[in-house]
């Protein structure tokens, strides 16, 4: 048992969609936007119970004066008199017509859920992008110190036999200067990757809520998720995109409050049935009950301008809302735009980083075949090796500057999340009919 448990085991890295999905599950601004959902419903909420019958109840008791011979019966016999009070009335008031106000305002709320349903959306894919740069970028900066730090071991080795060969009289001063400045690039090299992983790890903490302490996996993109035509891609993001859907949806809504606010010009109709019952004395008036079923009338006008201003307030918004709408129709199609001509140039300087790493390699065998040959220094090996580092180096940047772009393109198309199989369980309150 003690040597199973001393035995080293396997760490499984966490995969890119590990990483989004924890994200989206529990990041703020995911919760936030889903308050701000919840929020849109409860208004759809309360504008649908304007279909409804409102009921009022009261009642009052008490004593009470009165000097009003009107109120009295028909036998007045002094000018005054005091009573006890009890009052009770109910009624129910059901609005028969209101112009199409209410219809127009349970739209304008319907039209907020769906946008705000939209922004829920938006969210998680800015975030998806946020989290997918981040890995990539950590598992790339990751790899590149690993890559330094065995350069490290083998330029020791190099400075180790060339202060050997300056010793022993074999070479001169110059080469060892020389090879401990290659010494000191490699540490800048790694200082600065080293400050990068501090940087990254910040990062990746502020999104998933921890700090990655397995390896990391970067995912490949499948061809067939990218559309080969921009065209496409823009016509894409202009039909899917849901921060273009939330702003169309806004837009609706405010022009459905637009409607909603004219129609306080017509006027209203309400039916109301009900029941009053009132005891006090004789001397007072006696008992009365009175039941009704009524239609009213209620026409009002606000003569200082506010129904007008609220209008044209509210025509202002839908107008502002249509322009926000053209302003992110044009922001996506640059963004897709930029995310092409980004992975246009990214993929030709991955090949020729590739093709000045082939080199670099060749380079190197090369030297080390004329080293032992003694054609060249051992500087100069130390040299080549440390060179090829360096577009291997930038070779793992290309790449992952490739797939950063491949990702840019499915996040300006609004399809990241659904590329990576993203699937987050979202609990929407039953939405009213």
């Amino acid at each position: 048992a003690l040597v199973a448990f001393l035995m080293p085991f396997d760490v499984q890295a966490e995969t890119l969609q590990q990483a989004v999905s924890t994200t989206l599950t529990q990041h703020p601004q995911v919760e936030s936007a889903m308050a701000a959902m919840r929020g849109a419903q409860q208004r759809q909420k309360e504008q649908y119970s304007a279909y409804f019958p409102e009921i009022q109840v009261s009642a009052t008791g008490g004593r009470i004066f009165g000097d009003n011979s009107t109120s009295r019966g028909l036998s007045v016999t002094r000018g005054e008199g005091y009573s006890h009070l009890w009052e009770g009335s109910i009624a129910a008031r059901q609005t028969l017509f209101d112009g199409l106000e209410t219809k127009n305002r349970v739209s304008a709320a319907r039209a907020e859920i769906k946008a705000a349903e939209m922004s829920v959306k938006d969210v998680r894919e800015t975030l998806a992008l946020k989290v997918a740069q981040t890995y990539v970028n950590l598992n790339r900066v990751r790899r590149g110190i690993a890559m330094l730090k065995g350069q490290k071991q083998s330029v020791q080795d190099y400075l180790s036999r060339i202060e050997t060969l300056v010793d022993d009289g074999a070479a001169d001063e110059t080469e060892l200067q020389q090879a401990k400045d290659v010494s000191i690039i490699l540490d800048n090299f790694i200082a600065d990757y080293q400050g990068q992983v501090r940087t990254l790890e910040s990062d990746y903490a502020e999104l998933t809520g921890y700090l990655p302490e397995s390896g990391l996996e970067a995912s490949d993109v499948s061809a067939d998720q990218i559309p080969e035509s921009m065209k496409e891609s823009i016509e894409m993001a202009k039909a899917e995109h849901p921060l273009l859907r939330s702003a169309r949806f806004r837009s609706q809504s405010a022009k459905l409050d637009a409607q909603a606010e004219k129609s306080t010009y017509t006027p209203k109709f309400d039916g109301e049935l009900s029941f009053l019952k009132t005891d006090k004395e004789d001397i007072i008036g006696g008992e009365v009950e009175d039941g009704r079923a009524v239609v009213r009338m209620n026409w009002e006008f606000e003569t200082g301008g506010g129904q007008k201003a609220r209008i044209q307030q509210r025509t202002y918004e839908y107008k502002q809302a249509m322009a926000r709408t053209a302003e992110i129709e044009r922001q996506l199609e640059r963004s897709v735009r930029q995310a092409y001509a980004e992975l246009e140039t990214a993929k030709r300087q991955m090949e020729n980083q590739k093709q000045r790493q082939e080199l670099n390699k060749k380079l190197l065998e090369t030297y080390e075949d004329q080293f032992e040959g003694a054609r060249i220094s051992l500087l100069q090996l130390m040299q080549s090796d440390n060179q090829l580092l360096l577009t291997r180096l930038e070779t793992l940047n290309a790449e992952s500057r490739v797939l950063l772009a491949q990702y840019g393109i499915l996040a300006a198309m609004g399809r990241l999340q659904d590329a990576l199989s993203i699937e987050v369980a979202a609990s929407y309150p039953r939405r009213l009919p």
